[in-house]
């Protein structure tokens, strides 16, 4: 008697969870239905249009990505030319700190280089 008490038990317990899982997952399939129906039925009515535009829609594509380029090129040489004022920058620092000719062999004085500046800046 036990035994079958047992079998009834689990029996139930699985008659429950087959409910739950039913109650659970009806909602879910129903949106899912429904939205793929809906994504069907726009893509069903929007395909002519897709179709009738999309020479447009190919040129559009091409020149923002030409677009893109063009500011991926800018900012390349814009980080360029910040890296070559830097680097000019921390080599007339180390050269003046240096003094005038202690560095390489045909180094240009800082004072030189001073001269020129103010003669550049005045123009």
């Amino acid at each position: 008697m036990g035994e079958r008490l047992e079998q009834q038990q689990s029996g139930r317990s699985m008659m429950l969870a087959a409910i739950v899982g039913v109650a659970l997952t009806a909602p879910l399939l129903g949106m899912m239905g429904f939205s793929f129906l809906a994504a069907s039925t726009l893509l069903f009515i929007s395909s002519p249009l897709l179709l009738l535009f999309s020479p447009l829609l190919l040129f559009v594509g091409l020149v923002f990505m030409v677009a893109l380029a063009g500011f991926a090129i800018a900012a390349t040489m814009g980080f360029a030319g910040v890296s070559a004022l830097v680097w000019m920058y921390r080599e007339i620092r180390r050269r003046s700190s240096l003094g005038a000719g202690s560095s390489r062999g045909g180094s240009v004085p800082i004072k030189y280089l001073h001269q020129n500046w103010q003669e550049i800046s005045t123009i």
